[in-house]
């Protein structure tokens, strides 16, 4: 998904969760988190249970939907439900010379499963690799691999996680 696209859907999903959250909060909803949890008791404690909610955009020139949003409720043995939230964090590449922003465990090209880009180069789905069709664009000095430390150009070294970036694969912005 191009930049521009992703951060105006990304203000309106960030509303949408604020209200689901607060939905799935609501006495409105109390019933369904009743029926989960006996659900959940129900099929026992080897099994948990989980009610999702989520927001996919669907491209009619790529083969697979673009998650963009996933929040719950999960439970098991009975238990009251706890919130969940299965979001990954938006990712910036270059693809075929253009920006695209998809969540960091999806290609860019296709949409299609693709995590762990910098250990397993080659998307399973369409092919693309990175280093090739697709590059990271990094932008901030944020790692890629741990999102907690700091790598550079200078300094391609996390200074939390250890991992090195490989100059082949990324695109410096």
């Amino acid at each position: 998904m191009d930049r521009s696209t992703f951060e105006s859907a990304d203000l309106i999903l960030d509303e949408m969760a604020v209200t689901l959250d607060e939905l799935l909060d609501s006495d409105q909803f109390a019933a369904v988190r009743l029926l989960l949890a006996r659900l959940s008791e129900t099929v026992g404690p080897r099994y948990s249970v989980n009610l999702n909610v989520s927001v996919d955009v669907f491209d009619a020139e790529r083969s697979n939907a673009l998650p963009l949003l996933n929040v719950g409720l999960s439970t098991s043995k009975g238990k009251p439900p706890y919130k969940t939230f299965g979001d990954s964090t938006p990712q910036k590449y270059v693809v075929d010379g253009e920006i695209q922003v998809v969540p960091h465990d999806r290609c860019p090209k296709c949409y299609g499963s693709w995590d762990f880009k910098l250990n397993h180069p080659t998307c399973s789905e369409c092919g693309a690799t990175m280093g090739r069709e697709v590059k990271l664009l990094l932008d901030t000095d944020v790692c890629p691999f741990c999102e907690e430390g700091k790598v550079s150009l200078t300094v391609p070294i996390c200074d939390k996680c250890g991992q090195r970036i490989d100059p082949g694969v990324v695109v410096w912005g």
